[in-house]
């Protein structure tokens, strides 16, 4: 099972930092984050992951907020994953690829800062896909005392 760390890029004002990739099947929107590497703590690979994503030099990763246990296409084959989310607050600020590895960047396709409004209109494909639901909670109860499971 792949273990990856993702950042929930979160301004005062309920805007959240969201990346369009290139999926196996359509383009998706998710949150900054990646692979936890061998000998690295989880906080460690979404800060790692944050800045090589989006440019952010300095993120304040706080706690883990949600977890989701997904699959998804690589090669051809069918891998399980686990992601952990780490709520990450921050100013609204202009990410950037320049640190981004040839994989991500060849994947990529743009950012956009979203409202939790816009989020739950929204006919695109998000990651998780209740992604506007867990926004509206986190932003009307405060981070979760343990980590929820955020489904698909």
């Amino acid at each position: 099972m792949q273990e990856s760390a993702r950042g929930v890029l979160l301004t005062s004002t309920g805007l959240v930092l969201l990346m369009r990739i290139r999926g196996s099947l359509q383009d998706v929107w998710i949150t900054p984050g990646g692979r936890i590497r061998p000998g690295e703590s989880p906080v460690e690979a979404a800060i790692r992951e944050i800045r090589e994503e989006t440019g952010l030099q300095a993120p304040t990763v706080e706690r883990e907020i949600w977890t989701r246990h997904g699959t998804y296409l690589a090669g051809g084959q069918r891998l399980r994953e686990r992601e952990r989310f780490f709520l990450v607050p921050t100013d609204e600020f202009q990410p950037t690829t320049s640190a981004m590895e040839p994989e991500e960047l060849s994947r990529y396709r743009e950012y956009r800062w979203w409202s939790i409004a816009e989020l739950a209109r929204s006919r695109e494909l998000f990651v998780p896909r209740r992604l506007a639901e867990l926004l509206q909670d986190l932003q009307q109860f405060g981070p979760p005392a343990s980590p929820v499971e955020s489904g698909e």
